[in-house]
């Protein structure tokens, strides 16, 4: 005898094919739109919508499916997110702080599901698809590439400075006066500073 899907179990299902929707999307390189970002962030987090902000208290507790006197609890907890400068709140923040200390509040503490963790694991692949991105684009740097070139920039400074200060400058400074000194010393040092903003390596 055929039994009726509950409702529950049903719209689960549609959950999950729209997940799985949004996974063949990503995979095949496509950029997210908002709703469908916000939807696996919501996903990730463990809830079956796709909210991640609420306008209020009052809405935020509706959503974390507990009172607004337990968020007002909670607020005074340490690490509890705070709200944002127009007075809205992060329901994603809030729900991974409400799992992580273990609060009590409905939806909250429900179990990570597959989707969940596949959601989770989506964020972390667009994330770094991204980042991949943005390399390419110049629109960021290596750290190893910002050491070395650092550590570069630092040795030309050293040895232009050797250079100025060591043998350069002491016969040019004998016999002459402190603002004379002075004066020679900061030529020197804008003259070091030219050449390492200009790129060039050699002394001056």
């Amino acid at each position: 005898m055929e039994t009726t899907p509950s409702p529950l179990n049903a719209y689960a299902k549609i959950l999950d094919a729209d997940l799985r929707n949004i996974l063949k999307k990503a995979a095949s390189g496509k950029p997210l739109s908002p709703s469908e970002h916000a939807r696996v962030v919501a996903r990730a987090a463990g809830c079956d919508d796709t909210v991640t902000t609420a306008k209020n208290v009052v809405e935020l507790a509706t959503l974390l499916g507990t009172s607004r006197r337990q968020i007002t609890r909670w607020q005074k907890l340490s690490g509890a997110p705070q709200a944002n400068a127009n007075g809205t709140h992060d329901v994603v923040a809030w729900r991974e702080f409400v799992r992580g200390r273990g609060l009590k509040s409905g939806k909250a503490v429900a179990e990570v599901d597959q989707s969940a963790l596949k959601a989770r694991k989506l964020l972390a692949e667009i994330e770094e698809r991204e980042l991949k991105v943005g390399i390419k684009k110049g629109e960021f740097v290596l750290l190893a590439d910002v050491r070395r070139d650092w550590l570069t920039q630092v040795g030309k400074a050293i040895a232009l400075l050797r250079a100025k200060f060591e043998n350069e400058l002491p016969p040019i400074l004998s016999g002459q006066d402190a603002q004379g000194i002075r004066e020679e010393c900061a030529r020197a040092i804008d003259e070091v500073c030219k050449v390492l903003h200009t790129g060039g390596g050699n002394t001056p």
